[in-house]
């Protein structure tokens, strides 16, 4: 029985992959094509060779995301997402490729590691600004910069799926470390939020984690919805708690009792002064 034969009896998988490319006629040995192109192609040579009518595009790329850029792939990856098909007798000839325009590429799923601009805060989990280099600034010094978060792949990991796509490197401009899967989502939300009140998501974009801003007023906005759990003056909040438990523990309670009772609503008031609201 033709190995094809038995694989497209299950949902598309990587084997499926690498037979149809052993078959004449999908491909042209040394041209460029699209992912989608790919993609589009695989599905439609495995339904009309008996594979299940219902496979869609989406999940035909899900498995050539990856399988791409194998060694067990016959396709090149080159510049700007395009990829070479070789065919399956690729030889040994790793990383050595001339790619479009000449150089050399790289038959690798990364060929560049990011490192954030600024990077603050611990943990294995991180919230993540990047943007693209080619985006220019408004008259404001804002540009469109995209705000998410991830785990311990971090944005580095999640890159490796989608950077293939992007016409230039893009700027990792923040790596912002949370504790865990649920401090990331709460800053994440936070900062979202901080932008969406100040009408600069751009709805227009894909997804509501584009803003126009900048790096100066994300650290702005960090400093302000999260700069005490950060880092405030070198000491912890849990430090800084039991230093103010420290100082006031030996208040007497008649003391206590002579605070006013707006103190909390007013306390701009008594530290300030009411004038200085009056202006």
């Amino acid at each position: 029985m033709d190995l094809l034969d038995d694989l497209i009896r299950d949902s598309f998988g990587a084997a499926a992959a690498r037979e149809l490319c052993r078959r004449s006629g999908p491909f042209e040995s040394g041209r460029l094509y699209r992912r989608i192109e790919i993609s589009e192609t695989m599905r439609r040579e495995f339904v009309r060779r008996g594979g299940a009518s219902g496979t869609s595009n989406a999940a035909v790329a899900n498995v050539l995301k990856k399988w791409l850029l194998t060694r067990a792939s016959p396709f090149r990856r080159e510049a700007r997402g395009r990829y070479r098909f070789l065919g399956l007798e690729r030889g040994n000839e790793r990383y050595t490729g001339a790619g479009v325009g000449g150089g050399a590429v790289r038959d690798a799923p990364m060929d560049y590691a990011p490192t954030p601009e600024r990077d603050i805060g611990a943990g294995p989990c991180e919230v993540y600004a990047w943007c693209m280099p080619g985006y220019g600034a408004t008259r404001d010094g804002r540009w469109p910069i995209r705000i998410g978060r991830a785990g311990a792949e971090g944005f580095k990991g999640q890159l490796r799926d989608f950077h293939e796509n992007l016409p230039e490197r893009p700027r990792y401009l923040l790596r912002l470390g949370c504790a865990d899967d649920a401090e990331a989502r709460r800053r994440e939300m936070l900062l979202h939020a901080w932008f969406t009140d100040r009408r600069q998501q751009l709805e227009e974009a894909s997804g509501d984690a584009w803003f126009l801003t900048n790096p100066g007023e994300i650290d702005e906005a960090i400093d302000h919805l999260m700069g005490a759990e950060l880092h405030v003056g070198g000491i912890t909040l849990e430090e800084m708690d039991k230093l103010f438990s420290d100082a006031f523990k030996n208040v007497p309670d008649e003391e206590w009792a002579n605070l006013p009772d707006d103190l909390i609503d007013r306390l701009d008031e008594y530290l300030y002064g009411v004038d200085r609201f009056r202006q």
